[in-house]
């Protein structure tokens, strides 16, 4: 497994800031530029920010604001935690193919996810917004599974893609339990106990949302990443859906393994969501 340390790049950048610098020079000779194809293929994946956007959050940019992250970086090396779970991650689930993992820092990054660059799978984390690396193994674990669905045999039809998106996030939340049944079940669910219990209790609810035809895919997508006010649902939850599905699936046969489900797309998507 290689992994890129990008971000050590973007602390050059930071070196190089005084009073009189000029940033956006500095930020492209440094960062911007070695690294010029990955984070423009990153951009094109989460156009979020303009390049007159991302100019302008640049020249703002202050050392301080990434003392922090240089701190825990230093302490906590990422490659090492990073690497560490991906021995345990393979002996559940080995890969044909090793994963690229790059580790960089943007601005309002995703703090884990797979993207196709340079004609495959690669696992990314945007380190900017960690506070600590507690949950790194299981972010890895996650996008690991994700990372082995991506190469999956089969595709996925146009009318199955919220489907394939609850239960590709409830395959990923089930492979860090399995990596790592010491954390738990709300940390393996991104979730607040709080908004886990909510869900155990309104799980019926849920499906019925789901089932109701009232809402189109984009909308039900929306309600279950962000939550709803007027529905009174949490964000999230679509986690916990996908979760259930796949425990549904496994618990009934000890002989049925995790891999049935990362090998092959139309083997994910015949999980069924409802309780029917």
């Amino acid at each position: 497994m290689r992994i890129f340390s990008f971000y050590k790049d973007f602390f050059l950048f930071l070196e190089k800031i005084l009073p009189d610098t000029d940033k956006w020079r500095e930020y492209r000779t440094f960062y911007l530029n070695p690294h010029q194809e990955f984070l423009n293929t990153y951009f094109s994946h989460f156009p979020i920010i303009s390049q007159s956007t991302l100019r302008q959050r640049v020249e703002k940019t202050k050392a301080s604001d990434y003392s922090w992250l240089g701190h825990l970086i230093s302490t906590c090396p990422p490659e090492k935690i990073i690497r560490e779970a991906y021995q345990r991650c393979r002996k559940i689930v080995p890969s044909k193919k090793q994963p690229d993992v790059y580790l960089f820092i943007g601005f309002f990054s995703p703090d884990a996810f797979v993207m196709d660059f340079q004609g495959k799978p690669v696992i990314c984390f945007g380190l900017e917004r960690f506070k600590d690396f507690r949950l790194l193994r299981i972010l890895f674990a996650h996008e690991y599974a994700h990372f082995l669905l991506n190469q999956s045999q089969g595709e996925i039809p146009e009318d199955k893609k919220l489907e394939w998106l609850l239960i590709s996030e409830g395959i990923g939340a089930h492979f860090s339990l399995l990596a790592f049944p010491e954390y738990k079940i709300t940390d393996h669910l991104l979730m607040r106990r709080d908004t886990f219990n909510w869900c155990q209790s309104h799980e019926e609810n849920l499906k019925s949302i789901y089932f109701s035809g009232q809402y189109s895919a984009d909308e039900l997508m929306d309600i279950f990443r962000m939550g709803h006010h007027e529905l009174k649902i949490p964000p999230r939850t679509g986690n916990f859906l996908g979760f259930q599905a796949v425990k549904k699936f496994l618990s009934p046969n000890r002989e049925r393994k995790i891999g049935l489900l990362l090998s092959n797309k139309q083997t994910a998507l015949s999980l069924e969501l409802s309780s029917k």
